[in-house]
């Protein structure tokens, strides 16, 4: 059919599931259509596959399938396991673990060996330790708490670093919460979070340079810290969910800045968790 998918999630009476979507509304379809809940949908690089969460086991596991919803294989079997993010190099994705006692940390499957490998310790945060990885897998964006703990205020920062952990930087530095780094496809541009226009809990969409300058707003501060947000292949536009008011997911425009809704939902519908296949 040749459009770039999107991913997301629709629930409606309590049940989830994943669907794809072409970016102007057409051909939506529901790959999961399971009894149980199935989120966190994230493409593969080379588009090929989708992995998610999913609890039609008993518990949140982590799973692949191919883009159109067939040939499930589960990934992971141990603890309460959600959110999978791809690495670059297609053979690898982290995700996010918890011990249902309060802790949280990442760890990383092998989608060949099966092989698990953890890659950062335990927390009782389970917010901020999400990591973004530049498309050419060399470095990490990440929300740093450093200088909040310089300062004891609310704050955090986005950072960069090299995969290694080597040259470390902040590329904001405000009083505000700046959060959920997601680098464009070119890996020139890094989109965030950001409570920046001085209200608690609200977060605009923002866009930056790599390097932390030409920082650009894109929308009103509207969004619950929870959203997430995909680029579009090109670079050209986000696709992001908006709580208010229906839980729908919105397309913006990155040069021109302006919106417009993907879906047609009925009562009771809500979509989330967009994620644009490569």
């Amino acid at each position: 059919n040749g459009c770039k998918k999107i991913a997301f999630v629709m629930s409606s009476k309590s049940i989830l599931d994943i669907y794809t979507i072409c970016p102007d509304g057409s051909k939506l379809t529901n790959i999961t259509n399971d009894s149980s809940s199935d989120s966190h949908p994230s493409w593969s690089p080379d588009g090929t596959k989708i992995a998610f969460a999913s609890s039609r086991a008993g518990n949140g596991q982590i799973y692949v399938m191919d883009e159109n919803g067939n040939n499930p294989i589960k990934l992971t079997s141990d603890y309460e396991n959600d959110f999978p993010i791809w690495l670059p190099d297609g053979k690898q994705i982290t995700f996010r673990t918890t011990d249902a006692n309060g802790l949280w940390w990442w760890r990383i499957v092998n989608t060949e060996s099966n092989e698990i490998s953890q890659f950062s310790e335990p927390s009782y945060d389970f917010f901020f330790q999400t990591p973004a990885w530049s498309p050419d897998g060399q470095s990490i964006a990440y929300m740093s708490l450093v200088e909040q703990q310089k300062r004891n205020d609310g704050s955090s920062q986005i950072h960069i670093k090299n995969v290694d952990g080597s040259n470390d930087a902040a590329l904001t530095n405000n009083v505000w919460a700046n959060i959920n780094p997601v680098w464009s496809p070119d890996g020139i541009k890094i989109a965030f979070l950001s409570e920046q226009d001085g209200i608690y809990d609200m977060f605009a969409l923002y866009v930056m340079d790599k390097n932390g300058t030409n920082t650009q707003k894109l929308t009103e501060p509207i969004y619950p810290e929870n959203v997430n947000f995909a680029w579009s292949p090109d670079g050209q536009q986000i696709a992001i969910n908006n709580d208010v008011p229906a839980g729908n997911i919105s397309i913006i425009d990155i040069k021109t800045g302006k919106s417009r809704e993907l879906l047609h939902l009925s009562d009771g519908e809500r979509a989330s968790a967009p994620s644009w296949q490569p």
